[in-house]
């Protein structure tokens, strides 16, 4: 691995703000900002949904985050489920549960939503990736 790569890194542990932590905020924000637009825009598509906002979509996003977490923990911790149930009930399940309430729509609309959301947020997250470990490469100034 390369020094210059691993200096970097480990300035991203010091207690001052580092451009890495910062890259990654800014990348979480992106991912939030994108998500909220593509849960609004696939529930303003679909027919059978009564009045749908991005409001009703930044609340449904700003829920989901904590609501799966716990999910995962209640599931995984409390419950003993094996890790795959635990993921599948806390990043699939609860999402949709969350869609269903929030939007007021059947299960299918939901799922529909829930599909769209995660196929553009694993798109975007990889582009992000992509571009970051390529800046990465740039300024060590070698191959990351």
């Amino acid at each position: 691995m390369d020094v210059g790569l691993l200096a970097m890194l480990q300035q991203g542990t010091q207690p001052r703000p580092s451009t890495i932590i910062q890259a990654i905020w800014l990348g979480t924000l992106i991912l939030f900002v994108v998500a909220v637009f593509v849960t609004g825009f696939t529930a303003k598509q679909i027919n059978n949904i009564h009045r749908p906002t991005y409001t009703k979509a930044f609340i449904a996003l700003f829920l989901a985050g904590p609501l799966t977490l716990a999910g995962f923990f209640i599931f995984g911790l409390f419950f003993q489920a094996p890790p795959l149930v635990a993921f599948g009930v806390a990043y699939v399940l609860i999402p949709i549960a969350l869609y269903k309430i929030v939007f007021s729509s059947m299960w299918r609309e939901a799922a529909l939503i829930w599909l769209v959301v995660t196929v553009v947020e694993a798109g975007v997250a990889y582009l992000l990736i992509l571009v970051g470990l390529l800046s990465l490469a740039a300024v060590t100034g070698g191959g990351a």
